[in-house]
């Protein structure tokens, strides 16, 4: 393990003393011995990895304000460590060394908690090259839930995006392009890599060569593509899905097949897929626009591209056929805890980053509320099971701020800067809050989102607690968390 992970329970009391003397200040009660009570450097037998895909401080401040209160507290706001992930990622070059990026996306970011290794944007645990269309190399980059199942472990990825995306395919894939969900995107953009060329194949065939115990998510019509790579295939050609039925997969398509499964049969796989693309997400749009436009619409609350004061997000926005990202990770660990070798399992919430990407500010409200629910349900879980790891992160920060909702002079409510987009809404304390985006144009057209909000370079956020949960304290490289995933120590090479 790197040399700024605490190497011993020692080490992380002391840490642990001065993260508790802060919270003296402000707290009336000595966090010391109580943190000093969570300090467990034995090897944990199960590990639960919750991602909150863009889910900066400020995502997290906005869900926990918005349904919480100001005294609210989240789910994940219970682990006992806290620490700040760095996440930068590396610039495409003729190597060896190359240079940083500091505002990856989520490909060579989830990469780096998978594999402890750092890579470009785009590429999905795989090494660097000298551009995006020059695949890297695959060795040394073997994944944390590889490792896990080749240990004898069951193992899961959840994911309310296509199950193919970035996040649920870096510990689950390996390939030069993101962007190769499936056979015929990969016979597009990723000749090299396909099967017919020798290679792995697209993200989709590899999850499924991969053997994980169970897959949830969205992305059926990736896993619907023909393996022949062909974009109009003669009917009957096989498919990625036919494919994974023959390797054992059991394939469900809604909520209540989802339910009906009480366990796995020997070697019974679980292959979810609720939707043809990302899920549906839990609450309605509500889009950030710039002052220009909002005094030129209707302020009807209930208009999308508005909000004021008193607007309240519009809930129940999911449809019942599709399960939440809570009930998924509680089937997820139903099914995987009957593995006496005990399990390690991912689960992301997706579009908390797909709405601030829209400047959607009720939908990445939803979805970081209903991602902390399933952060409760690792934690119930863990509260019976004390020998489980909980990690929550997050793999890149994002664009949301939150501002002043006061007016500064009368009639003139002020956002960020002038041409800023805002929206501003009624958190549960029956106070105004108001979030900002400034990284990309979301114009005056009411039926146009706009530009795609722009991730950011500031670190995030890491909770953990349990077994080993010590090890994220401080600042800390998002490389590290690989190393506390696999149970690495100073002595141990895997």
């Amino acid at each position: 393990m790197k040399s700024r992970l605490l190497a011993a329970a020692g080490a992380a009391l002391m840490t642990a003393m001065v993260v508790a003397a802060v919270a003296i200040a402000a707290r009336s009660d000595d966090q010391s011995a109580a943190l000093y009570g969570k300090i467990d450097p034995s090897k944990p037998k199960n590990v639960i990895l919750l991602v909150g895909d863009g889910m900066g401080d400020s995502e997290v401040t906005l869900g926990r304000y918005y349904g919480k209160g100001a005294n609210g507290r989240l789910n994940m706001d219970d682990l006992p460590f806290r620490g700040s992930s760095i996440h930068y990622v590396l610039e495409y070059g003729p190597g060896p060394n190359f240079l940083p990026n500091y505002t990856g996306d989520s490909a060579p970011t989830a990469t780096a908690w998978s594999t402890g290794k750092r890579t470009t944007d785009e590429r999905l645990s795989q090494g660097p090259s000298s551009a995006k269309n020059v695949p890297g190399s695959n060795v040394g980059f073997r994944t944390y839930l590889e490792i896990a199942r080749d240990r004898g472990m069951a193992t899961g990825n959840v994911s309310t995006a296509e199950i193919t995306d970035a996040t649920p395919a870096a510990p689950s894939s390996h390939i030069s392009q993101r962007g190769c969900h499936g056979p015929v995107n990969a016979a597009a953009i990723c000749l090299l890599e396909t099967k017919a060329a020798g290679g792995l194949g697209s993200v989709a065939e590899q999850q499924v060569d991969e053997q994980f115990d169970l897959y949830l998510g969205g992305g059926k019509a990736r896993y619907a593509q023909a393996l022949s790579g062909q974009a109009t295939p003669p009917a009957g050609s096989p498919t990625v899905l036919t494919y994974a039925e023959e390797k054992g997969y059991t394939l469900v398509e809604n909520a209540n097949q989802l339910a009906a499964i009480d366990e796995l049969a020997d070697d019974q796989k679980v292959l979810g897929l609720f939707a043809n693309g990302n899920m549906t997400t839990e609450f309605g749009p509500l889009f950030a626009r710039t002052e220009k436009f909002q005094k030129e619409i209707d302020t009807d609350p209930n208009d999308i591209n508005s909000g004021s004061p008193t607007f309240r997000c519009k809930e129940n926005n999911r449809p019942a056929n599709e399960p939440s990202l809570p009930a998924m990770t509680e089937k997820a660990i139903d099914l995987l805890e009957e593995d006496e070798d005990g399990f390690v399992l991912q689960v992301e919430g997706a579009s908390i980053d797909k709405r601030d990407h829209a400047a959607d500010a009720c939908g990445q409200i939803g979805e970081l509320l209903a991602f902390d629910d399933a952060v409760g349900v690792a934690l119930e879980f863990q509260r019976e099971h004390p020998d489980t790891l909980v990690i929550v992160t997050a793999d890149h920060a994002h664009t949301s701020q939150i501002v002043s909702a006061t007016e500064v002079t009368p009639g003139e409510a002020a956002p960020a800067a002038p041409g800023a987009s805002y929206a501003t809404l009624q958190t549960v304390d029956a106070a105004p809050i108001r979030v900002v985006y400034g990284t990309a144009d979301t114009g005056d057209n009411p039926a146009a989102t706009g530009g795609s909000q722009a991730h950011t370079g500031a670190t995030v956020p890491v909770w953990a607690g349990g077994p080993q949960a010590a090890n994220i304290q401080g600042t800390i490289d998002q490389t590290d968390i690989f190393d506390v995933l696999i149970g690495k120590t100073p002595s141990q090479v895997e």
